[in-house]
């Protein structure tokens, strides 16, 4: 009983009838001519009103958003109803649909053999695979060979949630203590500086200082880098404010300057920069939802900050209590698969929580992330997601870099050398006139400036939430992607740079701070004890009296670092205050987590015979210089480690005895000296007789001793 007037139009399948084919109907009508793409949507508000069936005749197939995702699908076919209305649901196209998983495949296939040749070449030639993952994005779009881009987007955006949930992994309270002077007094002065710098280069808006400099040297067009109001330059000078934390960690560690005072400055920088991020990932969605063009966000920022304030208090609080209960219980399982399934649920549940109170997703992979780095399990966290992680945030850059628009660089090549060279010189200056004041010498601080000067992946972050979100223009968007490429490209070069300016001033001004340099010594390279038993207890306490000492000053011990798969063992030896973690510490991943760079030496300490030995081949395999010592069951299986790579091992069950026995002739009246001889004689002739049992066939083996001769 509803009249219907269908509007035809050249345009179909358009974004405007995203979920036509969820509605049910229920009263018969028959649509007497073609539907085109607005008659989808006209249809569409018709079904939220009126109880209504429409009979679709066979037209050329029309492609609408699936309720499965948000590439188009085509429609057509439709089964009917039996009174001649369409169905409670539309078939989808199987051959669309086997066409769409073909394409993933092949894309996936294409991102994989691109991982396997790039990150092996740019780590030969020294150079960050981020680089060649961007550069494979714009070869690969150059010649068309992503066929599903849209989804291969979507999939790209898991490696974000990957690296802000490994960010906030990071934020531990005792780090942010040992870095809070350059964290906060650095750290944060340059992040606010840097971005009123910034947004006073775009202000005032439709009419920017930036805009009339560029037009004025370059001639450049008006509206290429203007921007619609003072919200939008915000969150430009703010995301160009942080540094890219991929490229520069990579570096420090790579030369081993983490732990000076001018590795510990960057990393304070950069940690504060992570804090950063999160009011940008809520004011990002507040701008999109108020589609403001004028006028100011603020008040309502504020309104919708309140309003959430509540139901991320508690997610954080519920948070907090249950993930740690729950990782625990999934610790006690001894389940690798259960525990890696438990860290992407993690990830994938707080982001669709935030998003559900109004946030970005981002913001929940980053507030799970904080919320685990207190307890005892974020090592081993960090080294299980590090491969989804990596995978998937190199797929992101791959797709970044098919945004990056090869015409509009060629195009505007003056205006992006200009603003790259803008970005890179306003960041060194105000990082290099902070860094005295925080008390770096003026080398230091102008190495930190130029090593920070570049964009960095977080801006990939924001640039792209706001494209997404429509919070900026699009060839604004594209050209600040491209300026952010181009400096992290500049990276090792700038590091080089400000090594050599630092050289000059030292130099010039004869300025030496040899002493300060080293003054914040951490255990970068400590004695690493793998398994945390009653024996590894005892070694422990050894390596922390004084006469064990390695380190001048006033450090007491050799430091160490335990691992144990135990929780209950974990939690019971940090109440008693030993430094010892959850993971499994044979895995470089699982140390590359906890900071240690390279082990001063290992202990391998656990019971099993496998599992040591496993051990002792992975450590060997990742660090052949270190020094491993291991605890042998027998015979054989000392041996056995020796061959993988141990460089001593020792019987427990033999040091027991021979320590007894040690006793027992010095009780009976033998010199000291004469019993250390003989007790080493002992060991010499247990490792002779265990190797002629290796050279014996199988039956002829025996874990029996010969008498010593």
């Amino acid at each position: 009983g509803c009249d219907v007037i269908p509007r035809p139009s050249t345009t179909r399948a358009n974004s405007h009838a995203p979920r036509f084919f969820r509605h049910s109907f229920s009263v018969s009508y028959t649509y007497s001519q073609p539907v085109h793409g607005p008659s989808f949507c006209n249809l569409q508000r018709i079904s939220h009103r009126f109880d209504t069936t429409v009979n679709v005749f066979k037209v050329t197939p029309l492609s609408t958003y699936s309720i499965f995702g948000r590439r188009g699908v085509n429609l057509s076919n439709h089964s009917q109803g039996p009174r001649g209305g369409l169905c409670n649901y539309a078939a989808i196209d199987v051959a669309t649909a086997v066409d769409v998983i073909n394409d993933l495949g092949m894309d996936t296939l294409t991102f994989l053999a691109v991982t396997v040749i790039i990150v092996p070449a740019f780590k030969i030639i020294k150079a960050s695979p981020i680089l060649g993952f961007f550069f494979a994005g714009v070869v690969l779009n150059q010649f068309g060979l992503i066929r599903n881009l849209t989804d291969v987007k979507i999939l790209s955006e898991w490696g974000i949630l990957f690296l802000l949930f490994e960010m906030g992994l990071e934020l531990s309270l005792a780090r942010l203590k040992a870095l809070a002077k350059f964290a906060f007094g650095m750290g944060l002065t340059q992040v606010v500086l840097s971005t009123l710098a910034f947004t006073a280069f775009e202000l005032p808006p439709n009419g920017a200082i930036g805009t009339k400099i560029l037009e004025f040297l370059f001639h450049s067009r008006p509206d290429l880098v203007n921007i619609r109001s003072i919200d939008e330059a915000i969150v430009i000078g703010a995301a160009l404010s942080l540094s890219s934390s991929a490229f520069v960690l990579q570096l420090l560690a790579e030369k081993g300057e983490l732990p000076t005072r001018f590795g510990s400055a960057t990393l304070g920088v950069l940690l504060l920069q992570d804090i950063a991020v999160v009011p940008l990932l809520v004011i990002l969605p507040v701008l999109e939802s108020q589609n403001l063009v004028e006028g100011s966000i603020w008040p309502m920022l504020a309104k919708e900050s309140l309003k959430a304030l509540g139901g991320l208090g508690l997610l954080s609080l519920g948070g907090k209590y249950l993930l740690r209960r729950v990782f625990e219980f999934v610790a006690e399982a001894r389940s690798s698969e259960a525990f890696v399934a438990l860290c992407l649920l993690t990830v994938a549940g707080t982001s669709l929580l935030t998003q559900k109170l109004g946030f970005s997703d981002t913001l929940g992979a980053f507030l799970a992330g904080a919320l685990l780095a207190e307890t005892n399990f974020r090592t081993q966290i960090e080294a299980d997601i590090r491969p989804f992680r990596g995978l998937l945030l190199g797929l992101f850059f791959v797709t970044t870099g098919t945004s990056i628009d090869t015409q509009l660089l060629f195009r505007e090549w003056p205006n992006v050398l200009s603003l790259l060279a803008g970005l890179i010189v306003i960041k060194t200056l105000i990082i290099t006139a902070i860094g005295p004041r925080v008390g770096l010498t003026l080398q230091e601080s102008v190495r930190v400036g130029l090593l920070l000067s570049q964009g960095g992946e977080f801006g990939f972050v924001v640039f792209s939430l706001a494209n997404r979100l429509g919070v900026l223009p699009l060839e604004l968007n594209k050209l600040l992607i491209i300026v952010v490429v181009l400096s992290m490209a500049l990276t090792p070069l700038l590091n080089d740079v400000g090594r050599k300016a630092a050289d000059f001033i030292g130099e010039k001004f004869d300025e030496d701070d040899k002493d300060a340099e080293m003054a914040n010594f951490v255990a970068s390279e400590p004695v690493v004890i793998l398994g945390f038993g009653q024996m590894a207890q005892v070694l422990a306490n050894l390596l922390s009296t004084p006469l064990a000492s390695g380190v001048e000053g006033d450090s007491v011990g050799w430091p160490y670092v335990a691992f144990d798969l135990d929780p209950s063992v974990v939690k019971a030896s940090r109440k008693l205050g030993f430094p010892i973690l959850y993971g499994d510490g044979s895995r470089p991943a699982v140390l590359q987590s906890a900071g240690i760079s390279s082990p001063k030496a290992v202990m391998v300490m656990y019971t099993g015979r496998k599992r040591t030995l496993e051990a002792v081949q992975r450590i060997r395999l990742s660090f052949p210089a270190i020094p491993i010592y291991a605890r042998a069951q027998d015979l054989t299986h000392l041996l056995d480690l020796k061959e993988a790579g141990a460089t001593d091992a020792i019987l427990e069950n033999a040091e027991t005895s021979l320590q007894l026995g040690s006793k027992l002739l010095k009780g009976l009246g033998v010199m000291s000296d004469d019993v250390t001889f003989l007790s080493q004689l002992v060991r010499d002739s247990m490792e002779l007789q265990a190797q002629e049992t290796l050279n014996k066939t199988d039956d002829q083996k025996s874990d029996m001793m010969k008498p010593l001769q």
